[in-house]
């Protein structure tokens, strides 16, 4: 076990030295491309409904892991006098500079609408499942009536309604939005185009595969009780996708879904990227390893597990990041340069 444990750390660090350098020479570009002042007021598409913003928000909040990270990588968390969703495990978020460090958080998970208002906020950035919800009451409908505008995260409005299928551009609305909510355009089209030739960079290679491996998504994947994995209409497939993989539960229409062990043992994973930012990646490999159902099951049975942080795999600035980890890892022989 001891043997299985070592290896399998091994394979859980970046499948590429200096992964955080892409994000850095993007932030990189958004100092260079300035900021130029826009006409107020803007109209942003939020889901299925348009907002209007007078002016920059004066005291913004966000939620969840991807979010944060995604503020911070554009450069406005000095602007937010709020963080919430994050619990304790503030290191889960990647902030070398420890500017996070100084903004509060004023709620371990999902703040309730008393908590938001709690901060005086006038706007909150988060998404159906990553803050919203109907039966928490914490909609952008009840905010907007008590005077908080919001944006929700593109990716979350599957959990009310239909949307294009699941993209790259579905990450770059989010931050091209930001962008105008902000008053920072230019700097969030100078990522998005970064973005855009490193994915290109990723994808010629991976279109040149001979064959597609099978790889599975897996939360909770620390006990006998189901896990969670990925439909066709989550960022981890997308990920999969572009990286030259396929994932096994294409088939279910939904995003984050719970399956069953069985179903996973049938579809036979080449691959499982683990994810959760409250369990240790090795407590995973421990269960996977050791669970006698599952020692045929070919990821398992060859060490092949990757895993992705909450931001790299959930919309945010880092699932380019994501891409090229994976693509290496799954395709070597296309990158040995």
């Amino acid at each position: 076990m001891m043997v299985s444990m070592t290896y399998s750390r091994q394979r859980l660090r970046p499948a590429i030295t200096g992964a955080f350098f892409g994000v850095a020479a993007a932030v990189g570009l958004l100092d260079a491309a300035g900021s130029k002042a826009m006409a107020f007021p803007v109209e942003v598409q939020s889901c299925f409904d348009k907002v209007t913003f007078d002016a920059p928000p004066k005291r913004p909040v966000v939620n969840d892991f991807n979010m944060v990270q995604t503020v911070l990588d554009m450069g406005l968390i000095d602007r937010f006098v709020g963080v919430a969703g994050i619990g304790g495990v503030a290191k889960g978020v990647d902030d070398p500079e420890g500017r996070l460090a100084r903004v509060p958080q004023f709620s371990e998970r999902y703040p309730t609408t008393e908590a938001i208002l709690g901060q005086d906020a006038d706007f909150y950035f988060a998404g159906w499942q990553y803050g919203f919800s109907e039966a928490s009451g914490v909609t952008p409908k009840k905010l907007d009536d008590l005077g908080v505008k919001t944006y929700v995260l593109y990716e979350s409005c599957i959990r009310i309604g239909p949307r294009p299928p699941i993209s790259m551009d579905t990450m770059y609305a989010d931050a091209l939005a930001l962008g105008r909510i902000f008053d920072v355009t230019p700097k969030a089209e100078a990522m998005v185009a970064d973005f855009r030739k490193r994915v290109a960079a990723v994808t010629e290679r991976t279109a040149q595969a001979k064959r597609r491996p099978r790889i599975m998504y897996c939360g909770d994947c620390n006990s006998d009780t189901p896990p969670r994995s990925i439909g066709a209409e989550g960022m981890p497939r997308h990920l999969f996708n572009l990286a030259g993989g396929e994932n096994i539960f294409d088939d279910i229409k939904d995003s984050y879904v719970p399956v069953s062990w069985d179903a996973v043992i049938e579809r036979d994973p080449e691959w499982i990227v683990i994810s959760n930012p409250r369990i240790p990646p090795e407590q995973s490999i421990a269960y996977l390893t050791s669970a006698p159902a599952l020692r045929n099951v070919s990821a398992v049975k060859n060490r092949n597990f990757l895993f992705m942080s909450y931001q790299e795999r959930s919309p945010s600035t880092r699932n380019v990041q994501a891409l090229e980890r994976l693509a290496r890892a799954v395709h070597p022989e296309l990158f040995k340069d």
